[in-house]
């Protein structure tokens, strides 16, 4: 019986170059072809995100032609039986046509009006006006004694520290909702430092 032995052999030191080389090849090939798919993917993403930011860019500039200055905004507080009150803030417009605010609706009443304030001899007179202008690439500020919103109807005292809810409408189809703080004073360094008086706003309730 014959028995066959295996011989191992000992690879030579060119075998074991040739090796070397081929496995130096295949990491450098691995290596190139991550930091290649790296670079693309880099540069892939680079696009997309260009390309995203001129999207919100175009859509930013067609829908935001009028903006609410938020701490500007404030309705007056009533005192206990009043039905009327007076809401204020400023329009800034930021497109390059005339902007003007068409009518406005609130929650705590089925009766808001545009109205305006003029001199006439001496004495303050306030009516309707069927719209407010803001200026192209200007601003326009609601403020006691000026340009304001007026509410009649009140379903309640309004309290202050509590809030309303405004939802504005202007020529150009764009609208706004914002929610206000109700205030007793006219917020410091904001519009005229005096209050609406007591008989301004009897005179609102006299004439509607």
């Amino acid at each position: 019986m014959r028995i066959r032995v295996l011989q191992h052999t000992m690879p030579t030191l060119g075998q074991c170059i040739m090796t070397g080389d081929l496995i130096v090849n295949l990491v450098d090939r691995f290596t190139y072809t991550v930091r290649t798919k790296h670079f693309i993917m880099k540069i892939l993403l680079t696009f997309t995100t260009s390309l995203l930011l001129v999207a919100l860019g175009t859509a930013a500039t067609a829908a935001d032609g009028i903006m609410i200055l938020e701490k500007s905004a404030w309705a007056r507080a009533t005192p206990p039986g009043s039905t009327t009150t007076a809401i204020y803030f400023t329009l800034m417009n930021r497109s390059e046509s005339d902007i003007s605010l068409s009518a406005v609706s609130v929650d705590i009443s089925d009766r808001a009006e545009l109205h305006t304030n003029t001199n006439q001899d001496g004495m303050m007179k306030m009516r309707q006006v069927k719209s407010i202008t803001v200026p192209a690439g200007g601003q326009t500020a609601l403020k006691p004694h000026g340009d304001h919103i007026m509410v009649f109807n009140l379903k309640e005292q309004l309290k202050s520290d509590t809030s309303v809810h405004v939802e504005l409408v202007f020529d150009n189809g764009e609208t706004r909702a914002l929610t206000i703080p109700v205030l007793r004073n006219t917020p410091k360094g904001y519009g005229d430092d005096d209050q609406m008086k007591t008989e301004d706003m009897g005179n609102h309730k006299k004439n509607s």
